[in-house]
């Protein structure tokens, strides 16, 4: 028979778990949103710059083919601005993945715990026909922490495979921008 107390600790327990689960969920989303808006804030200063610049080198331009050389030349320094600021914003995208990841993988693992433990507590005092549905239930709880387990390693290499995308992108637009200014040049 379940026990108003046994019943009474485990909803204590869980809504205090709830709790902290929400509070560092919260925290973590307040910390990539400074991130993202340190990031903004330094793009936006970098780009403000560069373009105060190019305009002077523009205006300061005799003849056409003095500018389209100095507009290619100005194609690079914004590439790499542009690629930065991407790299960057995934960086703070798969490090607040792996945050949240972190959490949630914690607290799965936590529920589980306290679920199995409120099984053994019931087990221990039920019929014998019982158990064994409290046993199978119990592999059920730990089959889903496990599938929750690899969903999240299959979501860490997709962020893996996307970081490696956008590093090979980065490299192939600083190709294309290197080439178009030695055109530039000509």
């Amino acid at each position: 028979m379940i026990s108003s107390e046994l019943l009474s600790s485990a909803a204590r327990t869980q809504l205090s778990s709830q709790l902290d689960f929400a509070t560092s969920m919260t925290e973590s989303m307040i910390e990539t949103m400074e991130k993202l808006m340190g990031l903004n804030l330094q793009a936006a200063r970098a780009s403000l710059d560069m373009t105060m610049e190019s305009a002077q080198q523009l205006m300061a331009t005799k003849d056409p083919q003095d500018f389209m050389t100095v507009s290619g030349h100005q194609l690079q320094p914004h590439a790499d601005i542009v690629m930065t600021y991407v790299r960057h914003l995934s960086n703070i995208a798969s490090g607040t993945q792996r945050d949240l990841a972190r959490i949630t993988q914690d607290k799965v693992n936590e529920s589980s715990r306290e679920i199995v433990s409120i099984l053994d507590k019931l087990g221990s005092g039920a019929p014998e026909a019982s158990r064994n549905s409290i046993s199978l239930l119990k592999t059920v709880i730990d089959n889903a922490a496990s599938g929750y387990g690899q969903i999240n390693q299959n979501t860490q290499n997709a962020i893996a495979q996307l970081e490696s995308s956008i590093s090979t992108t980065g490299h192939e637009l600083t190709t294309v921008a290197k080439k178009t200014s030695g055109r530039a040049k000509k």
